[in-house]
């Protein structure tokens, strides 16, 4: 994935876990992923499939295409 793309999403996932009073540990149980695959997200340390993406929309009640609307 492209770095600029992984930090966008990295923000975008820190940031709506932030609105929403989420912890990593919350958001990996709602989003049924590790806790570290969370962290790694968010720090932009690793890619992501659009399996995990979609679960993590999932987890804050979006859909895929508002999730990515950033």
């Amino acid at each position: 994935m492209d770095k600029q793309l992984s930090k966008k999403l990295a923000r975008r996932i820190k940031s709506l876990r932030r609105k929403n009073k989420f912890t990593q540990d919350d958001l990996s149980f709602l989003a049924n992923l590790p806790r570290s695959t969370i962290g790694n997200l968010e720090s932009a340390c690793s890619d992501v499939t659009l399996s995990k993406v979609n679960k993590i929309a999932s987890a804050f009640n979006l859909s895929l295409s508002e999730f990515l609307d950033f």
